[in-house]
């Protein structure tokens, strides 16, 4: 099955990027529980090989909190770029996302609130975690659902950025009744991006300095 990314804080100019599911979507009432020994971003050997078997630098949070669990992973090769999807949600029924595109991007709309954000991984810009409604009056009137997501961040693959439940749930059937998590948690988890590589052996990660 193919998913469309177009996500509400993108619907004027969404990214060209369609998804492919290598795994099968969790059930409705939330994830399992991490495994035991659960690695960095909570994420397995065998999905950090399905993602790093895309040739970019794989971007995803280096501070998970152990009650999320990656509910869908997604990725794509086709003729737009590499891209991927990385969603997880947690048994209060939150949910976030990190997303790469290597190209097809453009800024969103503005939304009323901005936060700044800066995450080490990108150095010292003017990045942002944008909130709230959209801050143009047509814009709102056409998605009043509030919005959660950070700007595009650059990095030698691509762009990768944070993204909450309203795009989430465009997305997947499944978690459309998934809220946010509170804004101070969204800075933190987009400041803790880091870059994820398979050992020699393919069984462990390292966060790359």
């Amino acid at each position: 099955m193919i998913a469309t990314v177009a996500a509400a804080c993108d619907r004027a100019n969404p990214p060209s990027v369609s998804l492919d599911t290598p795994n099968d979507a969790l059930p409705s009432e939330g994830p399992p529980p991490p495994p035991d020994g659960a690695f960095l971003a909570q994420m397995s050997p065998e999905q950090t090989n399905q993602l790093t078997s895309l040739g970019v630098e794989v971007v995803v949070p280096g501070t998970v909190p152990p009650s999320f669990a990656i509910a869908e992973l997604r990725v794509d090769r086709g003729d737009s770029g590499p891209a991927y999807l990385v969603v997880y949600q947690n048994d209060l029924n939150q949910c976030f996302a990190v997303e790469f595109a290597a190209q097809g991007i453009d800024d969103p709309p503005a939304t009323e609130s901005r936060t700044p954000i800066q995450p080490p991984l990108f150095g010292d810009q003017d990045y942002g975690l944008n909130h709230g409604p959209f801050a143009d009056a047509d814009m709102r009137a056409q998605f009043p659902q509030p919005n959660l997501f950070t700007d595009w961040m650059s990095g030698p693959s691509g762009a990768y950025r944070l993204i909450g439940a309203t795009y989430i749930g465009d997305l997947f059937e499944s978690l459309r009744s998934c809220a946010d998590v509170p804004i101070p948690e969204a800075v933190a988890l987009a400041e803790s991006l880091t870059v994820l590589t398979a050992d020699p052996m393919g069984d462990l990660l390292e966060s790359k300095p």
